[in-house]
């Protein structure tokens, strides 16, 4: 069962559309082959499958964590969003059965449509505290706090994404930009993590109690990083009269890279390793 490849779409989709599974490679090709016919300009991406999940009550899950770029006067800044949520299936995972999507896929555009959605947790989703509270329940044995030993390699995952790819994104540096990403993270059955997938344009749908508070305050915070620098609020300005609910009091973005520092590093260490690989 760990010959299992799951193939998506490179660009041009979301909410887990076109997402299929492989038992070998000629079954990549085929489906490789199809999204070129259908689509020439599309690439695919192909990833082991992790056979061996941590399972929450015996149900697939992931971790969404949040992290925005901004581009101000030619200058690269990443921010790390210290608060996410875990995204839940509605059905207990089953490795032999690799066509059923509810099982398997945890997007809200999937789970939203079955009439199991909800029936765990309010909109399928937990918080940090709450899957804490299952670790200490379920797994105490191993002391694992999800503070100390999880969210810490998330960030630096977070922190890695973007020191690799910060020459790519918007290389011509407009000169005010900002975008947020969605980032999914798991966790295997011996708690190791794992990045898997990087989201423009990534949901804010409100669909649960527990993201009705965080996305909104979130994106506050994005703006007041983003926004206010440039367009700075009137004077006297009050957040608490303009924000539906109770304002954020703190931003909880954390600057994980700033290009004017992290930039040249970058590039010393790439011209190192392109020295030592030409001895």
């Amino acid at each position: 069962m760990k010959n299992i490849w799951i193939v998506k779409p490179g660009e041009n989709t979301n909410c887990g559309n076109g997402i299929q599974v492989a038992r070998n490679f000629n079954e990549i090709i085929s489906i490789v082959a199809e999204a070129d016919r259908n689509n020439k300009k599309r690439t695919c991406i192909v990833q082991q499958y992790i056979h061996n999940p941590l399972l929450i009550h015996r149900r697939k899950f992931d971790i969404r964590t949040y992290a925005m770029c901004t581009s101000i006067a030619g200058n690269m800044k990443v921010y790390f969003y210290e608060e996410g949520y875990i995204r839940t299936s509605s059905y207990e995972f089953d490795i032999s059965n690799l066509s059923d999507r509810l099982i398997h896929l945890t997007n809200d555009a999937v789970q939203k449509r079955d009439k199991n959605y909800g029936k765990f947790e309010p909109g399928n989703k937990m918080s940090y505290n709450e899957f804490q509270n299952y670790l200490d329940r379920y797994h105490s044995e191993l002391s694992i706090c999800f503070d100390r030993d999880l969210l810490p390699q998330i960030k630096k995952l977070t922190t890695d994404i973007f020191r690799a790819a910060h020459g790519k994104l918007d290389p011509k540096r407009r000169v005010n930009t900002f975008e947020v990403f969605g980032l999914d993270f798991m966790i295997d059955d011996e708690f190791k993590l794992y990045l898997i997938e990087v989201n423009t344009n990534p949901c804010l749908e409100l669909s649960a109690p527990l993201l009705a508070r965080m996305i909104p305050n979130m994106l506050e915070n994005a703006f007041k990083l983003a926004v206010d620098p440039i367009f700075p609020p009137p004077e006297n300005f009050s957040s608490k009269k303009a924000f539906v609910g109770d304002p954020c009091p703190e931003n909880k973005f954390e600057l994980v890279f700033d290009d004017k520092i992290d930039g040249p590093v970058i590039e010393e260490l790439l011209k190192a390793k392109d020295q030592d690989s030409s001895k």
